[in-house]
């Protein structure tokens, strides 16, 4: 995957094996037309536990505020920030087919 991103906090499990998330991958917003929308869509449907909510960001796992793990997305000037706190295992799989998903496609980014 060639899109660069960083973390705004330290990836790093407490004692129940449970990371906190904050990442942000610097995809370049302004360059997206409807196609590339349409395939950011598509990435989010196929990563594991994706939870369909209409009118809600993306959601994985679970939400914030009511399930103890969750994962979201959301689309800010920074690039895309993926939140939210799950076992170090299941952040590790699901990262990994983010990646894959994301290297599908030629989506505009910037260096961070």
């Amino acid at each position: 995957m060639d899109i660069c991103f960083y973390d705004n906090v330290e990836l790093a499990a407490n004692e129940m094996g449970i990371v906190s998330i904050d990442r942000v991958y610097c995809l370049n917003f302004n360059e997206f037309v409807e196609a590339t929308w349409e395939q950011l869509q598509q990435v989010y449907w196929v990563l594991p536990q994706y939870l369909v909510k209409s009118h809600q960001c993306p959601m994985w796992f679970g939400e914030e505020g009511i399930s103890s793990i969750y994962l979201y997305a959301s689309v800010e000037p920074s690039g895309l920030q993926i939140v939210g706190k799950l076992q170090i295992e299941q952040w590790a799989l699901w990262e990994k087919a983010l990646h894959s998903q994301l290297s599908r496609f030629a989506f505009p980014s910037f260096e961070c």
